[in-house]
């Protein structure tokens, strides 16, 4: 016999062994070399310019209301009621830890936007494998939308992060009974709909297949109950804590709402556009017609290419199955919400594709599934080489298309420019507390932004001896625009302008009593 420490050069056994054994180390680090490279892409196109553009209407809001003590913003969050409180408490504390500003609030919403694109390819990988994940967070890297709400102070990158994160742990406890995995889903289910009240539709989609599925996949009825127990108790602080009084007699509630039975039919189109980045002059402009076209060659086929086990009758193993189960589980997650998001807008005629965003992951699943199945592979690189092209030529207009009030570059000129003595009006009165927020924020070292009554004011109640009108024009919206408009014929009764400045959806008016 040998000796234990024999030259292992000169064992073929033992030689082969080590290779096995290397060959399985190497695999297991390439795993992580395609999706760390992917998210470190992402990061940097998360990471351009997202500071350029001024806070907007809504970041001013979470950026305010997360730097009060808790108890004023769960006030503040209570009164408005629109949104759950996570993101709020995240971005309260964070800015505990990184300083206040818009620059660090962004910051967070990019830490959720890298980690979406890990999270998506995560779920890839367990549902079709390697290549169909690596394509998904491709995917995802590049989105119109993933990159713009990285890039905000809003719950919705996170809501993109959470959504994948909550689908795997689901998938999980319902293939294998882990009861870790379950009490997780649970959990992150409740942070789901802290986030945002349409993850609810979410949660639906992933019940519903639980029942569809029943017959394979059993969940013992004290899960389900403890389940739901767990998940009531953890958000009744939240139910008991007002909001349902103030949205039930709030004009904003659907039950006070007429039915608006003129919602455009073809917002299911422009909408599915968007998810496929078929936004190139910016995501608040119209779409030209050919990047529907494109967007279909993209992104539509390989989705309907994706769906042809649904066609076939019954699959012949058990991994056809699995494969036919995971489309449809994809297609609920997608299509439960989207059509929910829709048919709220059609009953409140208000309607936003960020409402929606987090259903992009299913999307571009089905998406990557579809393409990955392409043959042969030259076929494959070019479908997906094209459809990074397109998604990037969309996406430089994140960086060159403003679509944010600059509320920065009008108060940087309004530090400079004014006096003492001053009086401030705003256009429309409603933005009055958005713009003495978004002045806390950018001028926090002046003296705080007192806005006097356009009344008193345009009457020379005030005894003002110079006037600055600050007109906030959110879209160019015609009820802003006709606000701004009666607020200047008003005051050019008694006042006269000598300066107007406009930058953009922001315009700044000097006035003086007239005769000076």
């Amino acid at each position: 016999m040998g000796s234990p420490n024999r030259d292992l050069r000169q064992d073929p056994d033992s030689r082969q062994g080590q290779d096995s054994t290397e060959r399985g180390a190497g695999m297991r680090r390439s795993r992580w070399i395609v999706p760390s490279a992917i998210a470190l892409a992402g990061l940097a196109l998360r990471l351009h310019a997202f500071d350029r553009q001024s806070v907007w209407y809504d970041e001013i809001f979470s950026l305010t209301v997360s730097h009060q003590p808790l108890g004023q913003m769960f006030h503040y969050l209570v009164q408005d009621f629109v949104q759950p409180p996570l993101h709020y408490l995240l971005l309260h504390f964070w800015f505990q830890l990184a300083g206040f500003g818009p620059y660090q609030g962004r910051l967070l919403s990019v830490i959720f936007g890298v980690l979406a694109i890990l999270a998506a390819y995560w779920l890839g990988d367990y549902l079709f494998g390697a290549r169909a994940a690596a394509i998904t967070a491709a995917l995802v890297a590049v989105s119109q939308l993933a990159v713009m709400y990285s890039q905000e102070a809003r719950p919705y990158g996170l809501l993109i992060l959470l959504a994948p994160c909550c689908a795997y742990l689901f998938l999980v406890a319902l293939r294998t009974g882990c009861a870790g995995a379950w009490w997780g889903f649970v959990c992150l289910a409740v942070l789901v709909v802290y986030t945002h009240y349409y993850g609810f539709f979410l949660i639906a989609a992933f019940l519903i297949f639980a029942v569809a599925y029943r017959k394979r996949y059993r969940i013992r009825p004290s899960r389900w109950i403890g389940g739901a127990a767990l998940g009531f108790a953890l958000y009744l602080p939240w139910l008991a804590s007002g909001f349902v009084t103030q949205w039930l007699h709030s004009p904003k509630s659907l039950s006070h709402i007429p039915t608006r039975a003129h919602f455009a039919w073809w917002t299911v189109l422009t909408s599915w556009n968007t998810f496929n980045n078929g936004r190139p002059a910016g995501v608040l402009e119209s779409s030209p017609w050919w990047t529907f076209v494109l967007g279909g060659v993209f992104f539509g086929f390989p989705a309907l290419w994706a769906l042809k086990p649904l066609l076939r009758k019954a699959p012949e193993d058990a991994l056809a199955a699995t494969v036919r189960e995971s489309l449809v589980f994809l297609l609920l997650a997608w299509l439960i919400p989207f059509s929910a998001g829709l048919a709220i807008a059609f009953k409140s005629g208000a309607y936003d594709i960020r409402y929606v965003a987090f259903a992009m992951v299913p999307y571009y699943l089905l998406v990557a599934r579809g393409m990955s199945e392409f043959s042969p592979a030259a076929l494959r690189a070019a479908t997906l080489a094209g459809c990074l092209i397109y998604s990037g030529n969309s996406l430089r207009a994140n960086y060159s298309v403003p679509y944010k009030e600059d509320y920065r570059g009008a108060y940087a000129y309004l530090v400079q420019a004014r006096q003492p003595g001053d009086c401030y009006v705003a256009a429309p009165s409603y933005e009055e507390r958005q713009i003495r927020w978004a002045w806390a924020i950018y001028e926090e070292n002046q003296p705080a932004l007192a806005i006097n009554s356009l009344d008193r004011v345009a009457s020379g109640e005030q005894g003002c001896p110079r006037v600055w009108l600050i007109s906030v024009m959110y879209r160019s919206t015609p009820p802003s625009v006709n606000e701004a408009r009666k607020a200047r014929e008003a005051l050019e009764e008694h006042y006269a302008r000598i300066e107007e400045r406009h930058y953009f959806w922001i315009d700044l008016d000097l006035y003086v009593p007239k005769g000076r």
